[in-house]
C-alpha cells in the first residue's frame, strides 16, 4: 500500500492556523446488505468500519464490521490527517473483470492523483489501498467518499458516505461551528446524505445497455425512504431559540430540491455558508436550494422561539424536464 506524506500549507489570514492537528487512522471493508424498500427487498454493497484507531462520527450510520449504506460518517479536522484504508482481503462482494474490485473516491478533495481512488488514472489500485488526505483550514463543510470502479454501478449499489471537516479550538477539540468563523455556530447537527435507487442497475452487470436509462423507483434520505411526515427518513430532536446545522450531500442521480416547511406547509427560510467545501462569499438566505449529483452544501436554520415542529424535505426530480419523482421528509421538533 502506498503512503503520501501530506503536507498543510499556509493559507489566508481569514483561515486560523492549525495548532492541534490529530492523525486518523481508519480501515474499511465492502459488504453485502439488503434494505426493505416500499415493500421490496434490494440487494446493496457497502462500507464497514473493520478496524482502526481514529474517530467515528455520529449519526448513526455504520459501525464495526457491519456493511451499511451509506457507510459509516467520518468526522475529522482542518489540517488533520485522515489515513483510510481500504481492505484487500474484505472486498466481496465485486464484478467479474474489467470492472472488478473496489476504491474509496474522496469527492472533491485536493489530494494528489496517486490517493484520488479513480483506477484509470496512475498507481490507483483496485486491490485494496490507503487513501491520504490532510484538508486544509478554510475547507471545512461536507464531503462524499464513494466506490470509482464502475461507477455507475458501485454508486447506486450504495458505495458511498459522508466525512465531515470540522474546525477545531486552541486545544485541539472539534467546534460546533461549520468553519472557524463564529456566526456559523450552532447548537444541533445532522448529515442528510441524498440517494436514489433503480433496482435494475442492482441486477445488470458489465455494459449492460441497462446503465444507458435511469429509472428510480425509491427516493432516500441517510438510506431511509421517510414518505411521510410522520415516518421521516431522520428525526432531530432539539429545542426552541437555537440552531440547527443540516449538512446535505448530494450521492443521488437525479435533480433535488431541498426545504424545511412547519407543520401547515409553510416554508421557512435557512442561511447557507458552505458550498461543495469553500465557503460563501457572503452566506446566503433562501428558502429553498437545488442539489445536483455530487453537490454539497453546509446550512444553518435558526429554530422559533414557540415549541413546535418543522421538516426538512427534499424533493427528487427528473434529469430531463425536472418534473417532481417524489418528496422525503426529516423532522426536527424543538
Amino acid at each position: 500500500m502506498k503512503k503520501i506524506t501530506s503536507i498543510v500549507l499556509a493559507v489566508c489570514g481569514l483561515c486560523a492556523p492549525v495548532l492541534h492537528a490529530a492523525t486518523i487512522n481508519k480501515t474499511y471493508c465492502v459488504g453485502s446488505l439488503s434494505k426493505t424498500l416500499s415493500g421490496q427487498s434490494v440487494n446493496f454493497w457497502g462500507f464497514s468500519d473493520c478496524g482502526g484507531g481514529g474517530m467515528m462520527g455520529g449519526g448513526g450510520m455504520g459501525g464495526m464490521g457491519s456493511a451499511t449504506a451509506p457507510g459509516p460518517l467520518l468526522e475529522i479536522g482542518a489540517g488533520d490527517t485522515l489515513n483510510l484504508t481500504l481492505n484487500v482481503n474484505m472486498m466481496t462482494p465485486q464484478e467479474s473483470s474489467p470492472y472488478n474490485g473496489h476504491t474509496i473516491h474522496l469527492h472533491g478533495a485536493d489530494v494528489q492523483t496517486s490517493e484520488d481512488g479513480v483506477p484509470e488514472t496512475n498507481d490507483n489500485t483496485v486491490t485494496g489501498d490507503t487513501y491520504t488526505w490532510s484538508p486544509l483550514p478554510g475547507h471545512e463543510g461536507a464531503y462524499p467518499y464513494h466506490c470509482h470502479v464502475h461507477t455507475v454501478k458501485h454508486l447506486e449499489m450504495g458505495m458511498y458516505g459522508a466525512v465531515i471537516v470540522r474546525p477545531r479550538d486552541a486545544s485541539g477539540n472539534f467546534m460546533n461551528r461549520l468553519n472557524q468563523d463564529p456566526a456559523t455556530a450552532y447548537d444541533y447537527s445532522q448529515v442528510y446524505v441524498l440517494s436514489t435507487v433503480d433496482p435494475a442497475y442492482h441486477n445488470a452487470s458489465g455494459d449492460s445497455t441497462v446503465f444507458a436509462d435511469y429509472n428510480p423507483q425509491y427516493f432516500l434520505i441517510g438510506g431511509k425512504e421517510g414518505k411521510t411526515t410522520s415516518a421521516p427518513a431522520l428525526t432531530l430532536a432539539a429545542a426552541k431559540n437555537k440552531k440547527a446545522a443540516l449538512r446535505l450531500v448530494g450521492m443521488h442521480s437525479t435533480n433535488s430540491t431541498f426545504q424545511i416547511k412547519d407543520g401547515a406547509g409553510n416554508v421557512k427560510p435557512f442561511t447557507v455558508y458552505i458550498r461543495d467545501g469553500r465557503a460563501l462569499p457572503a452566506p446566503k438566505t433562501v428558502n429553498s436550494l437545488d442539489i445536483s449529483p455530487g453537490q454539497r452544501a453546509d446550512l444553518i436554520v435558526t429554530l422559533p422561539s414557540t415549541t413546535g415542529t418543522w421538516y426538512p424535505q427534499v424533493t427528487y426530480k427528473k434529469l430531463r424536464d425536472n418534473a417532481p419523482y417524489a418528496t422525503v421528509y426529516g423532522k426536527i421538533t424543538f
